[in-house]
């Protein structure tokens, strides 16, 4: 899978919605089955889901594998790009462009507007709390 984290980051949420299809199948699949799979979210024709995935593997995140005879071969899709890699990709561009790079000023903005509930705070406050035990630990 590719490493390079600015490919993730460069994907449109269109495109993003075909990746998932890919990853989700975890096989190579063709076109006519990623048109399929996405069928119930978007209202694409299988001709624009075969853009979407033509631009993906200019953009060197998704493989072309031909399968079958020489005569009959059929197209198949594999995701080159890994799906962590391309959220981590996603996540950075994200606090870059909306808060100055600083995940402190993003979680600090997202606090101060109100839209946490308690519960998810407390959630927020473990995971900290959890990440703060794990790096003294690390430190020893």
């Amino acid at each position: 899978m590719s490493k390079n984290k600015n490919v993730g980051a460069k994907i449109t949420q269109a495109e993003w919605e075909v990746m998932r299809v890919l990853w989700d199948a975890n096989v190579p699949l063709p076109a006519s089955e990623v048109a399929a799979r996405l069928g119930g979210k978007v209202d694409w024709s299988p001709k624009t889901v075969r853009t979407f995935l033509n631009r993906l593997v200019q953009k060197q995140s998704v493989k072309v594998i031909k399968l079958g005879l020489p005569v009959y071969e059929l197209i198949h899709y594999l995701p080159l790009l890994d799906e962590s890699a391309a959220i981590q990709a996603k996540q950075e561009t994200f606090v870059e462009k909306f808060f100055g790079g600083t995940v402190h000023s993003m979680l600090a903005g997202c606090i101060q507007s109100g839209e946490i509930s308690t519960e998810e705070l407390l959630q927020l406050r473990e995971m900290i709390d959890r990440q703060v035990q794990e790096q003294k630990g690390g430190l020893s």
